[in-house]
């Protein structure tokens, strides 16, 4: 079990890794938002004592395939 004081750091690491992924997603950085997704949830979890859904899981599945055309395009600009 966690103390206060842990899940107090964990939502705050979570509130950064948010505004990270957020200025990731206005810049269309979709190689950049992808783990930063994943690292918000495992800090929103620990914080919040929760489980990701699956299907939450499988659209970031698909983000990440999608971000990588992306990123692709990009590089050809």
């Amino acid at each position: 079990m966690l103390s206060r004081r842990q899940r107090d750091t964990a939502q705050y690491v979570a509130d950064m890794i948010l505004e990270l992924r957020n200025m990731a997603k206005a810049a269309k950085l979709f190689q950049v938002l992808v783990p930063l997704e994943y690292a918000y949830y495992e800090a929103f979890t620990v914080a919040n004592r929760v489980t990701v859904p699956p299907e939450e899981l499988e659209r970031l599945r698909e983000l990440s395939k999608a971000g990588e055309g992306y990123e692709t395009q990009a590089e050809e600009y």
